[in-house]
């Protein structure tokens, strides 16, 4: 993430083109200001002064007010307080209001706000979250018929601009893409006019190379805002490839060629005054290492090669990095931890119609596998292309969130509706016999490892009386390694007379370790970390006890004891009631990495008579 150090490694190697990808550093005016127009060093992109605007959402706004667009109400602020006036100017029904970082994106850096006494914590994360520190607040435009859609600009940097069609990004969760579609099912008409919006924003930035101008449309009142400007290549645009078979990063490196024109990095068909709608339909589907089941938190671990099966087949595209290619080298596991995006695979299908699109879509996903440890959102992502709404057009910004707990459910019964036999033997999963799937190679662990241990009833007719118990299994020393291929051990203490099957699941080496102490799930003083992460903030509370263990600290009741940051979004863990906090769990410090299931504190609630007086 700096520019200057990209700079020198750039010089030293001879380096002639810098791609910036499609991260931070693709929208920093910073790093394309050291590769300036006419250097040895090409930065592939738009000018630095279109980045200046682009990579600031208030400029984007000021921009789309310039040139007729329409925008919803919004304003700088730079404390809470100006949150709160903001609020104020609304009129009667303010809320809900947004709270973005002027430089965020990705889901980051963004706060939707329902009350009034919560804009103060939804403006220390957003601003938390904001490499600038700056933020805006807009009024905020959710619900049924609220639409996410994107076109997709081309420009030659002359003035000179072509655009590609839209993308529909609707299906998305705390405002980060799940799902995309191009084109978008919504009428041409109203997809029509924010076309025309984006051309006439894009010629007066002289745009170059590629970029996004996104848009909400009210579906039911044909009303429609701008959002944002993404100048750099989309994570989605692998749908526009598959739909107009054309490769956008190819088109993207011929444009920052000397003298380049549209019309030769497009098609013909592509440069027609009023091009009638692309033919076909093209759906993307984002695999995360994400646990739908425990409030979608980040699932850390490794993967093997013997893990991961993908689908294929005509119409299929799969784009990942766990991948065996020329570049791999045998043996190696590959490692989901909390400093990198949790994106695994993007499945992009293609098909004739919307409908034979949305059913292969369903077929690569029933034939996707990942084993072991890591979980991944391939049930909802099943559940969403099964709905009812998906096939009938009724998907809105927050449908997803609002219906997770159906989409779970529906995705769950459409995968295992996979015929038997569909995965070869040495494609699918192992089972081990006490029910954790498996990789056939083997983890070399060293005495400290640690790992989650659930233990449930094994037979049928005994799960009703009984509920699975969560452990925490540390390695003391090792007599064979060959685990987790194997593993022999006894338990000393007996829980119930039925017989007991485990799961076993190892925790990220990097957040694991004889260092970490782990909360005890029966003991109701201890507040475990819900996730992993990284700590970037303590309760003053925490921080008095962690320097003197003698000097007890109080808390309340929805106070925010702890927040963890996992790929720079952070999240909050509350106190669970009010009380003396009598003790930090080891290692909590800001700057720490936690494991999930760790010891944050241990809160007395019974000392709260006194506590009550003094908070």
């Amino acid at each position: 993430m700096d520019a200057e150090h990209i700079r020198a490694i750039a010089q030293q190697t001879g380096c002639t083109h810098i791609h910036p990808g499609y991260g931070f550093l693709s929208e920093s005016p910073q790093l394309a200001s050291l590769f300036p127009e006419g250097g040895a060093i090409v930065f592939i992109g738009p000018s630095t002064g279109t980045l200046r605007v682009a990579s600031d959402k208030m400029q984007s706004r000021a921009l789309a007010v310039h040139n007729g667009v329409p925008v919803a109400p919004g304003a700088h602020v730079s404390s809470a307080e100006d949150v709160h006036k903001f609020v104020e100017g609304l009129g009667s029904a303010p809320f809900p209001i947004i709270i973005k970082a002027l430089d965020g994106g990705g889901g980051r850096g963004i706060r939707l706000v329902y009350a009034e006494d919560h804009i103060d914590h939804a403006f220390r994360r957003c601003v938390g979250e904001s490499a600038s520190r700056r933020v805006f607040a807009e009024k905020a435009f959710v619900g049924p018929g609220w639409r996410h859609v994107e076109v997709q600009i081309v420009g030659d940097g002359l003035g000179n601009v072509s655009h590609l069609w839209e993308r529909e990004c609707s299906v998305q969760r705390r405002f980060q893409k799940v799902v995309e579609m191009a084109p978008s099912t919504l009428p041409r008409d109203t997809v029509g006019h924010v076309i025309e919006a984006a051309l006439k924003m894009a010629r007066h930035l002289q745009y170059k190379s590629l970029g996004t101008f996104e848009f909400l449309i009210d579906d039911h009142a044909k009303h429609w805002i701008f959002l944002e400007i993404n100048p750099r290549i989309q994570v989605e645009h692998t749908v526009t490839e598959e739909l107009l078979n054309i490769d956008l990063v190819k088109a993207q490196l011929q444009l920052s060629l000397p003298k380049a024109s549209l019309e030769v990095v497009l098609p013909a068909w592509t440069m027609s005054p009023q091009p009638s709608p692309p033919p076909g339909y093209a759906i993307q589907l984002r695999l995360v290492a994400e646990d739908p089941h425990k409030d979608f938190r980040l699932s850390t671990g490794t993967i093997g090669p013997a893990d991961v099966f993908w689908p294929s087949g005509r119409g299929v595209r799969v784009d990942t990095w766990l991948s065996t290619g020329p570049y791999y080298r045998g043996g190696l596991q590959w490692a989901v931890g909390v400093d990198f995006d949790s994106l695994l695979a993007k499945i992009v299908v293609h098909a004739g119609t919307f409908q034979e699109a949305s059913a292969r879509a369903l077929r690569a996903l029933r034939e996707t596998r990942i084993a072991g440890d890591v979980k991944t959102n391939v049930e909802i992502l099943s559940g969403v292309i099964a709905h009812q709404d998906w096939s009938s057009g009724r998907i809105y910004t927050q449908w997803l969130e609002e219906k997770v707990d159906q989409l779970v459910q529906l995705g769950n019964t459409q995968l295992t509706r996979q015929s038997r036999g569909s995965l070869s033997d040495t494609a699918a999963p192992r089972r081990l016999s006490g029910g954790t799937e498996s990789a056939t190679a083997t983890a070399l662990l060293q005495p400290g490892a640690s790992f989650q241990l659930s233990l449930s009833p094994s037979l049928p007719q005994a799960a009703s009386g009984q509920q699975t118990q969560k452990h925490t299994l540390v390695i003391s020393s090792i007599g064979r390694n060959a685990f987790p291929n194997e593993l022999s051990g006894t338990i000393t203490t007996s829980l119930s007379a039925m017989p007991l099957s485990f799961s076993l699941s190892q925790l990220s080496s990097i957040m694991a370790s004889a260092h970490t102490e782990f909360a005890n799930p029966a003991d109701p003083s201890h507040v475990a970390s819900p996730i992993a992460g990284k700590i970037v903030e303590l309760h003053p509370a925490l921080e008095t006890v962690a320097g003197d263990a003698n000097k007890g600290s109080y808390v309340r009741k929805g106070e925010p004891l702890v927040v963890i940051s996992v790929m720079k979004m952070e999240s909050v863990v509350n106190a669970p009631a009010s009380g003396r906090v009598v003790r930090v769990g080891r290692g909590i410090e800001v700057g720490n990495i936690v494991a999930e299931g760790a010891l944050l504190c241990v809160l007395d609630v019974t000392d709260m008579d006194k506590g009550l007086a003094r908070l």
